[in-house]
This record gives C-alpha cells, structure tokens and sequence, in this order.
C-alpha cells in the first residue's frame, strides 16, 4: 500500500516537472526567436507573433544604457514604455498638430528676412494595460539594451 502511495506521489511529481521545463523551453525557443527577427530587421513597438498554438502581444523597448545612473531604472522606464505602447496599440491614439511660421525682422537677422518654422506635435492615447511580462533582455549590434516585454493574447 505504502509503496503504491510513494510510486503514485513519484508520478504525479514528475508529469510537473516535464510540464514546468515544456513551459519554459517554449518560452526560451520564443525569444530566442524574437532576438534573430529583431538583429535581423531591427524594429520598437508592438506586435503579435503566433506560433503553432498561441498568439502573443510582444513590446519591444530599445534603451541606451548610458541615460541611465542605475539598471532597475533601466528597468522600470522600459517596462513604463512597453506598457504605453500596448496601451497605444490596443486603444489608438489620437495626434495633433501645428505648425507655427515666425518671420522675424529684418534688423534681427543681419538685414536677411528668413522664416523659422515650427511644428508641435501632441499625442493623446487612453488606457493602460499592465500584465506583460519581461521575455528577454539583450544587446543590439548598436550597443543598447533591448527589451521584449510579451502578454499571451486569446485568440
């Protein structure tokens, strides 16, 4: 009896263990997948990947790590980013803008009359969306640190 209850825990135990490391290596194959396409055809934003499977929403950040004094702020301004460009991507935004032409006096510029032109660009985008996780986090040929951010999306 004891020894069918010990052969049943031994079982059960490793079905999860073979379950965590299929998860994890589907999760390594995807962003070693995602690092190829990106040193391929460098690209920032969002988009949706699928695999044979599943659909995922992926949020890639590329920051230079010289802006930065300290790498969990390297960490949290890329995980800011990724979650507005989610936000843009599933909610839209909307753009503004205006152009200004300022023709200043002749006696300002040497006796030459030439206009400056000025153009103000605002965006506006609603909504948040949180629950993306950090995939991979590598470095580009450019030297800067890139960050892919993924959210598995219902189909």
């Amino acid at each position: 009896m004891m020894r069918k209850f010990l052969l049943s825990v031994l079982l059960c135990s490793f079905t999860a263990m073979v379950y965590a490391q299929s998860f994890d290596q589907e999760r390594i194959a995807l962003s070693k997948f995602i690092e190829r396409m990106f040193n391929n055809a460098p690209f920032e934003g969002c988009r949706i990947v699928d695999d044979y499977d599943n659909s995922y929403l992926l949020s890639v950040v590329e920051l230079d790590k010289s802006k930065y004094k300290t790498s969990s702020v390297m960490n949290r301004v890329a995980q800011v980013k990724s979650q507005r460009n989610a936000g843009e991507f599933f909610n839209g935004t909307q753009s503004y803008s205006e152009i200004t032409i300022r023709t200043p006096k002749s006696e300002e510029k040497g006796g030459k009359e030439m206009a400056e032109t000025y153009e103000i660009i605002r965006t506006n985008s609603t909504g948040f969306v949180q629950q993306l996780a950090l995939l991979t986090q590598f470095e580009s040929k450019e030297g800067t640190t890139v960050f892919v951010f993924f959210k598995k999306v219902n189909q």
